[in-house]
């Protein structure tokens, strides 16, 4: 295939057949067809897609952690744990998942979780809060281990 001046298919007219155009250049060596400005674009945005997944998927973790650790109306408790938990399960698998095979996310864990937990003990507190505030202690109580062991489910907090 001749090498041509720019991409064959321009991202504004047709972003999936761009991203085949320029997943198949690359692998070509047509340098010439690589949109550079938009290939770096597209790459640091799909990079911030699977950070603010990864937020996301804790938020939704941690907020259920919470409210199973401080639901203390056992007929709430009883009618909700049970979806907790399955939600639990399905958002750590998705975060191991996007964790898996990148060691630049899963080195900044620490600061995901911190983000997320912030975040998770707003939703808690309007969730089952008695006055809708944050709930939980200020900071994370568990440890990215906790987070994401599939058995791990804290018991009713005193």
């Amino acid at each position: 295939m001749k090498d041509l001046q720019g991409p064959a298919v321009r991202i504004e007219d047709d972003f999936y057949g761009w991203l085949l155009d320029q997943g198949a250049a690359l692998r070509e060596r047509r340098v010439a067809s690589l949109d550079w400005d938009n290939l770096a674009e597209e790459l640091e945005e799909k990079a911030r897609r699977d950070r603010d997944a990864v937020v996301s998927d804790l938020e939704v973790v941690l907020s259920h952690l919470l409210k199973l650790a401080y639901e203390r109306r056992s007929s709430e408790r009883k009618r909700r744990e049970r979806q907790w938990k399955l939600d639990v399960t399905e958002h750590r698998n998705r975060i191991q998942d996007l964790l898996e095979g990148s060691g630049s996310l899963e080195s900044r864990f620490e600061d995901l979780k911190t983000k997320a937990y912030s975040r998770a003990r707003k939703l808690a507190g309007i969730a089952i809060g008695a006055h809708q505030e944050p709930l939980g202690p200020l900071n994370c109580p568990w440890t990215k281990e906790q987070i994401l062991d599939d058995s791990f489910f804290p018991a009713v907090s005193d």
